[in-house]
């Protein structure tokens, strides 16, 4: 009897702790969206909360390992030149329409539109020539070869749009959220919610065919203040939080109630240099910088040792596949960053303003060890902190002495280095310009072998080092954190929330 009863009971639990239907996330945001057109932004706040209402050609899972997304199947020539995608049947917009090849090429036309002035348009420029062939059939032809363009069509804010709903609007997205994804937007109020309800009729399913998502929605909660994102998950308010902050990793780990998921992301974050500045033009007083900076105390102190690796390499971590790990920098060296600043004529220092977002810790809190570091040699930073609905449009401006910023949710080494050392990259936002650095930086993109890209790759990286329009400080670690009653969230190395498609509440 006893064992019919344990048999029983184990059916039990194995059923109870089967996906479910049903429930609404609450999930701690730590700022508000910054624009709701997703060719428009920059903003990964943005990308994070419409990424489960848009879909992608092609996609990244939690590996980043590429998959299919609006596109079953794709292939190309053998030049590298002509790729045809062909795309999933049966899929709708919010509104019912039918996804259509046409709406395909509206969208990657849209993102290379000038007058949309999309911050990625370099993403997809050598997309010399767009075609549907049929309703479910994409042909790109290529400018150039371009080893990227899988992991470019993957980025989730470069989605297929509705030309239907574009046109209608004006082709102005920032006010209606129509997508193909499995959530459909329902509101977003400033400084309060968005609001996102399940799409009965997306396309996606799991593993065993079942229909997803599971959950009827998501509300989406800003709590800009770190402490009240994790007090309002041990608490119950919400049911999952972004961006545990580093002093309080521990503490949740320890709470019984609450589960920590995550680690070091694919992303890098450095002090952006506005190298057109004098006299930050000059590299000996860049790589004076560099010296006097402690990058292991960011990590140690800013980062409470739980939020990231200290940089020994560039925007790649060593550990990649791509990176080096060869920087002179690493450490401190007072006496060579004080002697490269004599050198270049700046023996009593300088005065300069570190702009910084008062929205994300992990950017803010570094500053100060910084500007500690800094005045060891007789450099005064000032910091200016502004939130990040306001410091976001001037950084991209390139309005800026220096700032701390960096890059994430990307997959290909061309995405840190070309965007934001090829004097046209999207990230460039300061205009450093190095024909050397160019001409590597465009023979790594155009290469296919990976043996090949890795060489070429390694020498930019030494370049970059030396011409040091960025200081590189650390690579994140980023932590979620969710009451045990979620089940099924995965963490992505490329800090995306598209787990949300297969999380449920038990």
């Amino acid at each position: 009897m006893k064992r019919v009863f344990l048999v029983l009971f184990v059916f039990a639990l194995s059923f109870v702790t089967a996906q479910q239907y049903g429930g609404v996330l609450r999930a701690g945001m730590q700022t508000d969206p910054v624009g709701l057109d997703p060719h428009k932004t920059q903003a990964t706040a943005t990308r994070n909360m419409l990424e489960n209402t848009y879909d992608t050609l092609v996609m990244l899972n939690e590996n980043l390992e590429l998959v299919p997304g609006l596109a079953e199947s794709w292939s190309a020539s053998e030049d590298g030149l002509v790729w045809t995608f062909k795309l999933r049947p049966g899929v709708s917009f919010h509104n019912g329409d039918e996804l259509k090849a046409s709406d395909v090429v509206f969208s990657i036309k849209r993102i290379q539109d000038p007058d949309i002035a999309s911050p990625r348009s370099g993403d997809l420029a050598l997309i010399a020539k767009i075609e549907a062939t049929d309703n479910s059939t994409v042909v790109m032809t290529l400018s150039e070869p371009f080893s990227p363009l899988l992991s470019k069509l993957a980025f989730s804010l470069n989605v297929i749009v509705s030309e239907s709903v574009a046109m209608a609007n004006g082709n102005d997205l920032n006010d209606v959220v129509i997508g193909t994804g499995a959530f459909k937007f329902v509101e977003y109020i400033p400084q309060t919610r968005m609001v996102l309800e399940k799409f009965e009729g997306y396309w996606g399913k799991d593993a065993n065919g079942k229909q997803l998502p599971y959950l009827d929605g998501i509300i989406f909660l800003f709590y800009p203040e770190p402490t009240a994102r994790t007090t309002a998950v041990q608490t119950g308010n919400v049911d999952w939080i972004e961006y545990v902050p580093s002093p309080d990793v521990d503490i949740l780990r320890a709470d019984p109630g609450v589960e920590v998921v995550g680690g070091l992301a694919t992303n890098f974050r450095s002090i952006y240099i506005n190298t057109s500045r004098e006299p930050l033009d000059n590299v000996l007083v860049r790589q004076a910088m560099a010296y006097a900076i402690d990058e292991q105390a960011v990590v140690d102190v800013a980062l409470f040792g739980t939020g990231g690796i200290a940089a020994d390499g560039t925007a790649l971590p060593a550990s990649a596949y791509y990176g080096i790990g060869s920087s002179p920098y690493v450490g401190r060296d007072v006496e060579k960053a004080q002697a490269l600043l004599n050198q270049a004529g700046y023996a009593d220092g300088f005065e300069f303003d570190m702009y910084v977002t008062s929205t994300y810790d992990f950017l803010r809190t570094p500053a100060e060890i910084i500007q500690a570091n800094l005045a060891d040699i007789g450099i005064t930073m000032n910091i200016v902190a502004e939130d990040w609905t306001i410091y976001l449009p001037k950084v991209l401006e390139g309005d800026y002495d220096a700032t701390i910023l960096g890059n994430s949710g990307l997959a290909d080494p061309d995405d840190y280095l070309y965007d934001n050392f090829h004097s046209e990259g999207s990230g460039n936002f300061a205009g450093f310009n190095s024909p050397e650095l160019d001409t590597l930086l465009v023979q790594g993109r155009q290469a296919s072998e990976p043996e090949v890209r890795k060489a070429i790759y390694a020498e930019a990286q030494e370049l970059i080092l030396e011409l040091s329009p960025h200081i590189f400080l650390f690579h994140s670690a980023q932590y979620e954190a969710h009451t045990n009653k979620v089940k099924g969230f995965k963490h992505y190395q490329n800090t995306g929330y598209l787990s949300f498609r297969e999380t449920w509440l038990e």
